[in-house]
């Protein structure tokens, strides 16, 4: 049986469902994103993937991984590392730009489809972070009346009372976090990029991720799934060389 994704979900979660319980091959593709040069995986003891999760006023993230460096009973907020993806790629009716969406974000104003932008969805990630102690001083009040509110650029933002949002949220508590986006740009303009945010933001290319299926597709045969998508969605991912 052939299973194929729609875009960037349906080739994250064939990625990361391939990579399954291999923590060596979740570390190989972790070690592909050129994260901020404070980032350093070690050795990890065990990965926790957090798929379309809603962080409710705060969005929805296409992806996270939470690196975990002690056993679960000994785990304390400081032996992990968050870190938030989020994909975007072309359409059949436009290319994705970053430097046009980046440029979106730096006017800090609010327009239709700002929260689809990479920049807004990633800072909302960010302050979710920054405000966590706060936020969970809130959540463990025996209420359904949240106080606090984050201001974020055009209104405040809530946890909500979701209770599996706060389970996820519960689970993002640690010591650093970064911010992801897998983006349709090429490598190289990437590499070039040099537009000005707020906060430090990483980048990875899909031509890196597909790359990285073909490298270690011999002894992962797994992985011949996420290549499957790729030329299924084809130039829609990114405007990738046909095979």
């Amino acid at each position: 049986m052939k299973i194929l994704g729609y875009s960037e979900r349906g080739i994250i979660n064939s990625l990361i469902f391939s990579i399954g319980e291999d923590k060596e091959l979740m570390s190989k593709f972790i070690n592909k994103i050129t994260v901020h040069e404070s980032f350093k995986l070690g050795n990890p003891k065990r990965y926790t993937v957090l798929l379309e999760q809603s962080f409710s006023d705060f969005g929805d993230a296409d992806m996270v991984i939470i690196i975990h460096y002690k056993d679960k009973e000994v785990e304390k907020a400081e032996d992990k590392i968050v870190l938030f993806i989020e994909g975007k790629v072309n359409t059949s009716g436009s290319n994705w730009i970053i430097k046009t969406q980046h440029d979106k974000y730096i006017q800090k104003k609010e327009y239709k489809g700002y929260s689809s932008n990479l920049f807004y969805q990633l800072y909302f990630k960010k302050q979710l972070i920054d405000n966590w102690p706060d936020i969970k001083n809130d959540l463990e009040k025996d209420t359904k009346d949240r106080k606090v509110a984050i201001q974020s650029f055009f209104r405040k933002r809530k946890i909500g009372n979701n209770p599996i949002v706060h389970k996820a949220f519960n689970l993002i508590e640690c010591k650093e976090a970064y911010y992801i986006g897998i983006v349709p740009t090429k490598q190289s303009e990437i590499d070039n990029f040099d537009g000005k945010i707020d906060f430090d933001m990483s980048f990875l290319s899909w031509e890196k991720v597909e790359e990285f299926c073909e490298e270690n597709k011999e002894q992962h045969a797994c992985l011949e799934k996420v290549l499957d998508i790729f030329d299924y969605n084809d130039q829609q991912i990114y405007n990738r060389k046909t095979h």
